[in-house]
């Protein structure tokens, strides 16, 4: 499911990193095409200016007709800034007659001449591109009008290296284009990846979450059923004889009961919708009640219990929560210890309250520690029903989350366990 989700992540992915780069390259060859066709009409404008500068000024009109003279003196005689345009022109005079021509572009003099007309009779100079005998040329029509009577002069160059350099730019967008989103859409397979891992991650917990309660569930249940079949099937049996089966369908109902309230908080705690309620609370106060009934269960079991306290420590927390917490941690630490000590320790170190409950017991391997906390999690199966449901501690770290407090854990096999709650 996760791989195809991946692969349609990714596709998704390639169609948008396809329409960017199709936009930034039209873009690149549309700005870059548009900057460079204005800067050519305003060249084209300023060879213009220049030629019919020049010949106003310093061509009397018997050289004007010498057309090939003045051809080849063409715009290099330009005396009007630094710029050089490779590129032919003609000149009208106020009777609309040419008086530079070269006789080996006449043809396309004679193509371009409507421009000329129009720029005449509107008095207004037009920049345009046609196509003549199958090359396109651009054109830029100057209309004039002085002393010596109006006057027209066209400058016009073919574009066919342009076309080879806007080619050689398409197809540089186009393999850099291409390149780029191939190298994208690789790291995008990566990131998405890496993306989907917790999500992945996290539906696999909660295939497992499902499962575990479901198995939790249904065997108190199978107990209980079990245990009743046997009542029911005694007709002549009495409650007194059947106490036994009764008594161990109600431990079960318990079981359920407390099952059901853990899986209760940690669906609030998913939704956000458990709320705090703060005040100044006594820590010292919640611990010596808490280990004053612990210390009866660990004596039960022939247990050290030790309680390390040697000065009154307030925070601000929920009370309910906080003690929860509490009665979690040491009660795991019990029941793990099959001889020895239990010691709950709380002191201030740096500024920070530290409460420290440390077992003798079986320890936690460290494939295990990582998991830990995770919900319906038992490092030690065997231990199944031992009256634990494996919420325990996922409840105890949401707690000390939700508080802001850090919760860790450190172990060794079989030498012990040591939860240690900063807040």
């Amino acid at each position: 499911m996760f791989k195809k989700l991946h692969i349609k992540l990714t596709a998704y992915m390639g169609v948008v990193l396809i329409i960017f780069m199709l936009f930034i390259a039209t873009g690149i060859y549309n700005f870059t095409k548009f900057v460079f066709e204005d800067g050519t009409k305003k060249l084209m404008q300023s060879e213009a200016i220049r030629i019919y500068t020049y010949n106003d000024s310093f061509f009397p009109e018997h050289i004007l007709k010498d057309r090939d003279v003045l051809f080849n003196l063409g715009p290099k005689l330009a005396i009007m800034g630094s710029e050089r345009l490779e590129a032919s022109y003609v000149i009208y005079n106020e009777k609309f007659e040419r008086v530079h021509e070269k006789k080996s572009e006449s043809e396309i003099a004679d193509a371009i001449a409507a421009l000329a007309v129009d720029s005449f009779c509107t008095k207004t100079d037009s920049y345009a591109t046609k196509k003549v005998d199958g090359i396109n040329y651009r054109i830029y029509t100057k209309y004039f009008d002085n002393s010596n009577g109006p006057g027209i002069v066209q400058v016009f160059q073919n574009t066919i290296n342009e076309e080879i350099i806007w080619s050689f730019l398409k197809m540089v967008l186009f393999l850099v284009g291409s390149t780029g989103m191939l190298i994208l859409l690789f790291i995008s397979y990566i990131f998405t990846g890496k993306s989907l891992k917790p999500v992945k991650e996290t539906w696999k917990r909660q295939k497992e979450f499902i499962a575990d309660a479901s198995h939790e569930l249904r065997t108190p249940l199978t107990v209980i059923q079990t245990n009743l079949d046997v009542v029911l099937s005694d007709d002549e049996g009495t409650v007194e004889e059947n106490e036994m089966w009764l008594d161990n369908a109600y431990s079960e109902t318990r079981v359920m009961a407390k099952l059901i309230d853990q899986l209760l908080t940690l669906a609030k705690a998913d939704t956000n919708d458990e709320k705090l309620d703060l005040s100044e609370i006594s820590l010292t106060e919640i611990l010596e009640n808490i280990c004053a009934n612990m210390d009866i269960i660990a004596k039960n079991k022939n247990i050290d219990f030790e309680l390390i306290n040697k000065e009154e420590i307030l925070i601000k927390g929920d009370y309910d929560k906080i003690r929860r917490m509490i009665v979690i941690l040491i009660d795991n630490a019990i029941k793990y210890t099959e001889s020895g000590k239990v010691t709950v320790k709380l002191y201030t170190e740096k500024n920070k309250k530290v409460l420290t409950v440390e077992d003798t017991g079986i320890g936690i391997s460290k494939y295990d520690m990582d998991r830990i906390f995770d919900r319906f999690y038992r490092a030690d199966k065997a231990r199944h029903r031992e009256g634990g449901t494996g919420l325990g501690l996922s409840i105890a770290k949401w707690i000390a989350d939700i508080h802001k407090f850090s919760l860790t854990v450190d172990s060794v096999v079989d030498e012990g366990t040591k939860f240690t709650l900063r807040m």
